[in-house]
């Protein structure tokens, strides 16, 4: 009893004669060493990649979008992006920080691309009046490979990849060529006129129609879209993503593009002339053009496609002579009709299971923007023919349904439509035209997302 008794003074004895400090060196740095050890981390990374990095990020409005940038120790980046011409093409130098915030946070703080998609000018580059892209300028470090840098953006969370670029990478965007590369994209998709790739699914071969639309346009812009019908020729499928150029084509961006199971993940030049699409186990999918659209777009109207975007204009490309003169006769009897409301952009949203149709239209007074709501279901014959019937209205869009009597009580209530195929003779991009079955002027055209 005496010996444990004199082990345990013992214990305290050498208990007590240990200092504060000599625990915490051995186990937990302070928080603020932590966080300048994560700093310094970041800093480090970012100026000591010779060639620079390769980066992606998607917009949480928008698309997404493709970088190369060089940090050097004065806190200086030189910039490329696919945002423009100009930008792939020529590089922009602006500065640079990293600092504190969350965590380690690297925050671009003069004007550069990554601001372009946040400028809350829309003239700037298409965006929303007030919020531009809803993207950040500030991004938080989540973590880092051998090779990458994971961040995310501090107020819309949209992953920031840096990926670092090797020697000859370096070189072909200092020497013009990520221009090169994009446009040799776009021309494949504005020359090819049904693009398609073949995926067998079990004792089938299905056949995936292909849209690229590459424009910075915030609703559709950026992104690509698979549709296709399975071997029943009644069940449509759907998927799509946002996408950033690349040197070798483009990447789909977040989770890529999912479609039949099947993760998408790029697109490569598998040769000079021949374009692929590749999943995220590597396996090879070839573009091929097909001479007529694989799907009636009925179909998919609803299904492989649920939205329609007409733009806020007064002539587009699709739109007949009835529906000019009746959208301008319905944006002045908004803007003339006691509120100063502006006919502005019209987004249809098809749900082929509820058969519901929700037009959302954009109606701004002075600088606030109003969005009005009118509800209809429809129905669609075996051949492909449309009748909408109005349900009801919001409050905002109660106000606008007298007003817009032109478009909606004497044509969109009452006729009949057919759907079909329109490429924008402009972008390229692919637009969905609905005609009146009574009214053949009485055409209409979206883009289709």
């Amino acid at each position: 009893m005496k010996k444990i008794f004199y082990l345990f003074c013992l214990t305290l004895v050498i208990l007590a004669g240990c200092k504060k400090s000599d625990f915490e060196s051995n186990f937990e740095k302070s928080p603020e060493e932590r966080m300048a050890d994560a700093i310094a981390l970041v800093n480090n990374t970012l100026t000591s990649a010779p060639n620079g990095w390769i980066a992606t990020l998607p917009t949480s409005a928008g698309g997404g979008y493709g970088f190369y940038m060089n940090f050097n120790v004065n806190q200086k980046v030189t910039m490329y992006s696919d945002i423009s011409d100009a930008g792939a093409s020529t590089g922009a130098e602006s500065t640079y920080r990293v600092t504190t915030g969350s965590g380690a946070m690297l925050a671009f703080d003069t004007y550069n691309f990554i601001s372009m998609l946040q400028d809350p000018k829309s003239s700037v580059l298409g965006g929303v009046q007030g919020s531009g892209f809803s993207s950040d300028v500030e991004f938080t470090y989540v973590r880092s490979t051998a090779d990458s840098l994971i961040m995310v953006g501090r107020q819309f969370r949209q992953p920031l990849l840096l990926v670092k670029a090797t020697a000859a990478q370096k070189a072909a965007f200092l020497a013009g060529e990520y221009k090169t590369a994009i446009d040799k994209f776009k021309s494949f998709f504005s020359t090819i006129k049904y693009p398609y790739i073949e995926i067998v699914s079990g004792s089938a071969t299905l056949k995936a129609g292909i849209a690229v639309n590459v424009t910075n346009n915030m609703t559709a812009g950026k992104r690509v879209s698979f549709t296709g019908v399975l071997e029943d020729n009644k069940t449509v499928l759907g998927g799509n993503s946002k996408f950033a150029f690349t040197l070798a084509g483009a990447d789909l961006l977040g989770n890529g593009l999912v479609y039949n199971g099947i993760k998408f993940v790029r697109f490569a030049w598998k040769d000079g002339t021949t374009l692929a699409v590749y999943d995220s186990t590597g396996k090879e999918y070839i573009v091929k053009s097909s001479p007529t659209p694989l799907t009636p777009l009925y179909l998919l109207i609803g299904a492989g496609y649920t939205l329609v975007t007409v733009p806020n204009a007064t002539t587009y490309a699709g739109w007949g002579a009835d529906y000019v003169t009746r959208r301008a006769t319905a944006a002045s009897a908004m803007l003339n009709g006691g509120y100063a409301l502006r006919l502005e952009q019209m987004a249809y949203t098809f749900n082929n299971t509820t058969k519901k149709l929700t037009l959302k239209v954009n109606m701004p007074q002075n600088s606030t923007l109003y969005v009005g709501t009118i509800n209809y279901t429809y129905t669609r014959t075996d051949d492909g023919v449309f009748k909408f019937t109005y349900v009801d209205a919001d409050g905002n869009g109660a106000i606008i349904v007298p007003f817009m009597a032109a478009l909606l009580g004497q044509r969109l209530n009452v006729d009949t439509f057919t759907v079909d195929y329109l490429t924008d003779p402009v972008t390229g991009g692919l637009f969905a035209q609905f005609k009146s079955v009574q009214n053949p002027t009485f055409t209409f055209s979206g883009v289709l997302q």
